[in-house]
């Protein structure tokens, strides 16, 4: 066995500072209710010091007891301190080996590297949570050479990918450079890129990810309730909900709400993007690609391009006026509510040449040459939204009277969402690769080849049976949800079915 190697002691105060942490809100809500921290007992500051004591003292055994040794073919991470627990990973099974900094972490100068494998659970499947940022980038450098060099034979993996004839290798290909003058393209006879800072507002402004802004107003919300009390009046947004009635009309106080809410999730949504993918660099170094971003809480992920599973290219209803988009890969992650970034902003004409620089096994082919969703589909992909808008005018004008006669400008806007959706959906087969499009809001394409799909599904209802409707979905390994496209023609489903199956209807 070669030798045993531990994490940086830094790794001692992790317990404390995580601690710490938990107890940030009721110690913020005590400062704001002025408490006289001379008036507490003496034991309270010898209970707080003896339980940091105690703190420190587990986790100096957990130190101790945290071992990992790098053998010629495995991994070996042993830790516990009541329960023993020991991971052997074998180098041929790593997908990826990602270098990670979180806030804690960073202020404390460390790193921490996460080993992935195919079918890990919600965490990664071995973590060293404490190194120098040198000791991490070497570890992950020897990791990936190591699982690269366990791979299986060079013919095997062309047989399984097999990748487009007139691709290239990347060192022998000479990539068309992009246009200098434009500012989100780059040389691809280097494949390396990074966002500078107008690049990166340019993202920000228009990704307009209100899910992250709801996911953090819930969680600042959830923090901050007990500030609101303490700083706040006693009922003080019934009050100035009450003045502004008696001031205004109730639905200019509704449009002027939405539009507010919209403008602030927006400009949130813009800060929220920038501490996320700040720095954000993509490195081309061999058969290797290096992933690197973040502002507080900074990310490296390193990965084989043969592993991807799936490509994801999306264009928000901004990015796509303007022509531009942002492509996703599906990776195997203990993250599988989030897809890696590969690039957050280029022109929608120039995906071809990212997806050729960086994951050649996959094509993105033009808008004309996929196959839309049948004029028969429409109804389906209409009805229930509309149904449901109708009902809630009929509330509205119940409970606004007049007023309520606003809402109904919602059903020409549903309409038009759900037209837009129709007319997005979309697939093709060609070459191996299965392309599926669709829209929510942002309208979403989908690259995936044969090896990758895990399962695949045809549903219908009994009306849609009948009309000859079928509704294609693939799950891809490392995702948490299915790819799916609605009410397609049976005629152009059917053959996608029998290539995946293998077998004829």
């Amino acid at each position: 066995m070669s030798e045993r190697r531990k994490l940086h002691p830094v790794y001692i105060l992790f317990g404390l500072l995580n601690t710490i942490q938990g107890f940030i809100p009721f110690i913020l809500i005590a400062l704001f209710k002025g408490i006289d921290w001379s008036e507490l007992r003496w034991y309270w500051y010898a209970g707080v010091a003896a339980a940091a004591v105690s703190i420190l003292l587990f986790s100096f055994l957990e130190w101790k007891k945290f071992g990992f040794w790098l053998e010629e073919d495995r991994i070996i991470i042993r830790k516990g301190l009541l329960f023993r627990d020991e991971k052997t990973i074998y180098y041929g099974r790593i997908h990826s080996v990602n270098v990670e900094q979180p806030l804690i972490q960073r202020l404390l100068g460390v790193a921490q590297v996460k080993i992935e494998t195919p079918g890990g659970n919600k965490k990664a499947d071995g973590v060293l949570p404490a190194l120098s940022v040198k000791e991490a980038t070497q570890i992950q450098l020897m990791l990936r050479g190591q699982a690269k060099a366990s791979v299986q034979p060079e013919n095997q993996l062309q047989t399984t990918l097999k990748v487009e004839s007139d691709v290239k290798p990347l060192a022998q290909m000479n990539y068309p450079a992009f246009n200098p003058v434009i500012t989100t393209e780059f040389q691809l006879n280097t494949p390396a890129f990074r966002l500078n800072t107008a690049q990166l507002l340019q993202a920000a402004a228009t990704s307009m990810n209100f899910g992250l802004v709801a996911a953090f107003i819930a969680g600042l919300y959830s923090l901050a309730d007990d500030f609101i009390d303490q700083l706040l009046p006693e009922h003080f947004f019934e009050t100035v909900v009450e003045d502004s009635v008696s001031l205004m009309p109730s639905y200019i106080i509704i449009a002027f709400i939405i539009v507010l809410g919209l403008g602030f999730a927006w400009l949130l949504s813009i800060v929220l993007y920038i501490l996320k993918y700040s720095g954000f660099t993509v490195r081309r170094d061999g058969a290797q690609i290096s992933v690197s971003y973040g502002l507080l809480e900074k990310k490296t992920h390193v990965f084989d391009p043969k592993k991807v599973q799936a490509v994801i290219i999306k264009e928000g209803l901004l990015r796509q006026t303007i022509g531009y988009a942002e492509v996703q890969l599906q990776v195997i992650s203990s993250d599988k509510k989030e897809q890696l970034m590969l690039h957050p902003f280029v022109k929608r004409s120039d995906v071809h040449k990212v997806l050729r620089a960086f994951v050649p096994q996959v094509k993105l082919p033009s808008n004309d040459e996929l196959t839309g969703a049948p004029n028969r589909a429409l109804l389906y992909y209409v009805r229930i939204e509309l149904m449901i808008t109708i009902a809630v005018c009929m509330a509205l004008i119940v409970l606004l009277n007049a007023d309520g006669l606003w809402s109904l400008l919602l059903i020409p806007i549903v309409v038009w969402w759900r037209r837009s959706c129709y007319k997005a959906a979309g697939l093709k087969l060609e070459d191996g690769q299965l392309t599926l499009r669709r829209r929510f809001i942002s309208r979403s394409t989908y690259l995936i080849r044969r090896p990758q799909i895990v399962t695949m599904r045809v549903n219908r209802t009994t009306q849609q049976q009948r009309r000859k409707l079928l509704t294609l979905s693939v799950h891809a390994m490392g995702s948490p949800f299915d790819y799916r496209v609605s009410c397609m023609d049976q005629a152009d489903v059917l053959p996608i079915w029998q290539w995946y199956s293998r077998s004829k209807q």
